[in-house]
């Protein structure tokens, strides 16, 4: 078996790693860099593809490949969503635009469940909930050699999800991502206590918080931490958030509480027009909308009106990759998108709402897999990451980009 490193490695984002077993090559997500519009590495002769859920840096470019897919069904719902929005981002950027609407709708999907078992021609495919966003899914591969891919995944639950069940171990090749190979993430508790302290001292100003969200499964487990804490002040759902938190309320199966999210919907006053966005800022509010890294949407409509405004905050409730303008504006105190570059006056602050695994957790899954061979990905450390688990005993790799490895 060869692993052709196409995208994704020493480096967040663009993941795609291509199997090859004799003539079959089964593609593991294709993903883009967001921010950059950047590609992985041409993915050629494609048997399937697996795709572990619907983030663009792993779903970004499934449309150009023309094979049969697998995922959940919910993946597969929220994958259009984001796909369709990429091609008007695309075009809005001047970036390449590698597929058209048409063929996000002529993708030949196949709907797979958690525990279920598969074959792809002679390959055995289990998957299992990755614990990430709601139908995120690991894959382990079996033709001879056991190979597990993560995705993206928590295995500690949260107020939207359970945690990952990632019930694998004595694997010939772990894939695993790194995105916080150095960091444990704070208590749960203790960052929605953060949250509710800023809404409270906003509104007690009579100002309104922005909470930039991914739309992918944050706008709910933050309308959840809203609900939860029992926030009186009016709050406001925009963007592509609604669509996506639609979705996903179509698949109770997939939450741990589908009534607590229903309830907390009920007391969300969705936002369609700028004459709406213009009557929730005329006084205290929470204004829950996308992009998360603030690289388009209406969060830019609420930026330019709110940023001048010290009685105001912007709270980021997800992780900024380099480069974008969520990034720059954390780093600098400046927003920048196209044409604007604005000194932002608003209270800015970033709270730890990762649906990533802290550095504990995976390396309990790392343990509990007992891999014969670990190539680390999806982490911004992922040489250093390698090297320290080569000192634990590990064997470890981060190869890069363009690499190819064998499995003997």
């Amino acid at each position: 078996m060869q692993i052709h490193c196409l995208g994704g490695f020493r480096e967040v984002g663009r993941n795609a790693v291509l199997l090859e077993f004799g003539k079959k090559r089964i593609l593991l997500d294709y993903g883009i860099k967001v921010e950059t519009g950047e590609t992985p590495l041409p993915a050629k002769n494609v048997s399937a593809l697996l795709l572990s859920h619907a983030h663009l840096d792993h779903s970004g470019l499934v449309p150009a490949i023309k094979t049969k897919i697998y995922a959940t069904a919910a993946t597969l719902d929220q994958a259009r969503l984001l796909l369709e929005d990429s091609i008007k981002v695309a075009k809005k950027k001047n970036q390449p635009i590698y597929f058209s609407k048409k063929d996000i709708r002529r993708m030949e999907q196949f709907i797979v469940t958690y525990g279920q078992r598969f074959e792809i021609e002679d390959c055995e495919v289990e998957v299992f909930d990755a614990g990430h966003v709601p139908g995120s899914a690991g894959f382990l591969i079996e033709n001879g050699k056991r190979v597990f891919y993560t995705g993206d995944f928590k295995l500690s639950e949260t107020r939207l999800l359970h945690g990952a069940r990632f019930d694998v171990k004595d694997i010939d090749m772990l894939i695993t991502e790194s995105t916080y190979a150095y960091k444990e993430h704070p208590p749960r508790k203790v960052v929605e206590e953060k949250l509710i302290e800023i809404v409270e001292e906003v509104m007690a100003r009579d100002g309104n918080v922005l909470l930039p969200v991914f739309a992918v499964g944050r706008a709910a487990e933050i309308l959840l931490v809203l609900h939860a804490h029992k926030i009186k002040y009016p709050i406001y759902l925009d963007g592509m958030a609604k669509e996506a938190t639609e979705i996903i309320m179509r698949y109770p199966e997939l939450l741990k509480d589908h009534k607590m999210l229903k309830k907390a919907l009920n007391r969300v006053i969705p936002l369609y027009t700028s004459r709406d966005r213009k009557i929730a800022l005329k006084g205290p509010s929470i204004i829950v909308t996308t992009a998360g890294m603030l690289s388009g949407g209406p969060v830019v409509y609420f930026i330019k009106r709110l940023y001048k405004r010290e009685d105001c905050a912007l709270v980021f409730t997800g992780y900024q990759v380099a480069g974008t303008p969520g990034r720059e504006l954390l780093e600098t105190g400046v927003f920048v998108n196209e044409n604007l570059r604005l000194s932002v006056r608003m209270k800015v602050k970033y709270l730890d709402f990762s649906a990533h695994c802290s550095r504990s957790e995976l390396l309990e899954f790392i343990d509990k897999a007992n891999a014969r061979t670990i190539l680390v990905m999806h982490g911004e450390s992922c040489e250093e990451f390698a090297a320290e688990l080569r000192e634990m005993g590990y064997n470890a790799e981060a190869p890069k980009n363009g690499e190819c490895l064998r499995i003997k």
